[in-house]
């Protein structure tokens, strides 16, 4: 369920990513500025950053997935007509607007790693020593 809720999400963040970019760029494509390419990225990686913290690189995986859908089917929705027309390769080329938010989900997958590591030394450091373990006599 959660993996669901996660693609729903993402689905919303990418959807709001092409109007956000849009206002701050005067375009309504993200690739028509180099403003509005990195606002939709921007938008699209703190919350994949916040779930790869949370919820590991696996279950990040359907947010980022669904940001693509949402983004192309905003796009599909309200775009002219040369951009339904032009959709096969604004499947591919959105792809490119998902790099930031991958990268942002595995820097956050690996603080996430990082931070249960020490926190896994931090439990065991107050464990006894077993005898035997000091080495040989």
């Amino acid at each position: 369920m959660k993996l669901l809720w996660l693609f729903v999400c993402g689905c919303l963040v990418g959807a709001a990513s092409w109007p956000i970019a849009g206002v701050l760029s005067g375009r309504f494509e993200p690739f028509d500025s180099a403003i509005g390419f990195y606002v939709c990225q921007a938008v699209l990686a703190l919350p994949a950053l916040w779930a790869s913290l949370r919820f590991g690189l696996l279950r990040t995986l359907p947010l980022l997935f669904g940001a693509w859908v949402g983004m192309n089917v905003y796009a599909y929705v309200f775009g002219s007509d040369e951009t339904r027309a032009w959709i096969l390769l604004g499947l591919f080329s959105s792809l490119t607007l998902l790099m930031i938010p991958l990268a942002a989900t595995i820097l956050g997958t690996t603080a996430r790693a990082i931070r249960h590591r020490s926190s896994a030394r931090k439990t065991n450091a107050s464990a006894p020593v077993p005898h035997d373990s000091h080495g040989p006599v």
